[in-house]
């Protein structure tokens, strides 16, 4: 019955004579603690950095298409090259969605030839002309303002939403949304109202808006018809690839001379996911690294020190240590260390990554959901800090427990 307190007491004794030894030993305990923290540090950086590099990925990849995209193209059989942009093919595209059950579709539809002024500046600006679903199917978040939304199309003048470049090239940013700028397409100009702006940047020159397909069919398609559309769905992964099949037969069924097609294209669908477990591969392979070295530096200075300390270790068994308490006495010096650098290492890294100037070079590379610290990382970083003091604390401690009392008296 008393083994169990027996067995609690004599580990906390250990503890505290660990923490005397450390005290007593601090020129060690320094040289330790340096190359396990910074160790300690690096690798909670890394997973940390390695977390938040994968968000950015993960988002990027799905600004195309979250899993399971679904596109859906529709051709005419009078020889069209392109898929048609028309309010039939609209219309069946609608229907069928609401037979099928999804949340969210969207037509999407990309027209140039466009200028945006306001404040003295110009910039060339393509028209993104799409439902409201499109922004969760493609990750997109109004970082100012707000969204699009149904209501938005009975606005007595055009709502837009733009992406960074617009915002700031046209400085938007100098003042509160919604705000009006003019669109130029050709002799046409129109003033549209802003009602949002994005962090997104486009890949070309020039920016990128996006507006209802009823208020382009009012102000713009006169003038600038659209020459192809496609029609998005985001459903479950799974059973996704069926489903493309019986939405093209049964959207087919509701556009008579038309040839339909629709195929999943999400990143998942094209192997896309190899990049980010890549990246992960490469995270935990410099964490190992960085856990290498660390472990080799403490353990080269932990057999050092204990040549330094045979005669202490001497004294000790002549006053009746055993070997196992001094076997585990000196093992808990190790992991006692170890700990308190895993510790301060845990502290430093969460300084760097939470670090404001940080964040905000992170959110400006276009992060969208700025991912907390993870806790993984720092129960990770304590963890191993404790595995490596107990690996490299388990050779000292041998050579502690085989000394003789005679020879250690006599160095």
């Amino acid at each position: 019955m008393n083994s169990l307190p027996r067995l609690f007491t004599g580990f906390v004794a250990a503890l505290l004579e660990a923490w005397q030894e450390l005290r007593i030993h601090k020129l060690r305990v320094l040289l330790s603690l340096v190359g396990v923290t910074i160790a300690v540090a690096s690798l909670t950086t890394a997973v940390a950095g390695a977390g938040m590099a994968q968000q950015l990925m993960t988002e990027q990849l799905e600004r195309n298409g979250r899993p399971a995209l679904i596109n859906t193209y529709a051709f005419s059989e009078q020889g069209e090259q392109l898929p048609s942009a028309n309010a039939q093919v609209a219309n069946a595209f609608t229907k069928t969605a609401e037979r099928f059950d999804v949340d969210y579709a969207s037509v999407v539809s990309r027209t140039y030839g466009f200028k945006a002024s306001a404040q003295g500046a110009t910039i060339d600006s393509d028209v993104m002309v799409v439902d409201p679903d499109y922004a969760p199917i493609h990750r997109i978040f109004a970082q100012h303002g707000r969204w699009l939304e149904s209501e938005d199309a009975q606005n007595l003048a055009p709502t837009v939403v733009v992406d960074r470049t617009l915002y700031q090239e046209l400085e938007l940013d100098q003042g509160p949304l919604p705000a009006s700028i003019e669109m130029n397409a050709g002799a046409q100009k129109v003033s549209v109202t802003v009602i949002g702006a994005t962090s997104t940047r486009d890949g070309g020159l020039g920016g990128q808006m996006w507006m209802l397909p009823q208020t382009y069919d009012h102000w713009f398609v006169a003038t600038s018809p659209l020459a192809d559309a496609s029609y998005e769905m985001w459903v479950p992964i799974e059973g996704s690839e069926e489903l493309a099949a019986h939405f093209a037969v049964q959207m087919q069924a509701e556009l008579p001379g038309y040839s339909v097609e629709s195929m999943r294209s999400d990143y998942l669908s094209w192997g896309g996911d190899e990049s980010l477990q890549q990246l992960a591969m490469v995270a935990g392979g410099i964490a190992g690294i960085i856990l290498l070295l660390g472990s080799l530096s403490l353990l080269n200075v932990a057999m050092v020190t204990m040549k330094q300390r045979i005669r202490e270790v001497g004294i000790r068994r002549s006053f009746g240590a055993t070997t196992g308490r001094v076997f585990f006495s000196v093992m808990m010096e190790s992991v006692v260390a170890t700990a308190v650098a895993g510790g301060l290492g845990v502290l430093i890294s969460v300084a760097v990554v939470t670090n404001p100037k940080v964040i905000n070079m992170i959110v400006g590379s276009g992060i969208d959901q700025m991912p907390a610290f993870p806790i993984g990382a720092a129960l990770a970083g304590i963890a191993v800090s404790i595995a490596v003091g107990a690996l490299t604390g388990v050779l000292p401690a041998l050579v502690a427990a085989r000394v003789r009392i005679v020879d250690a008296i006599r160095v």
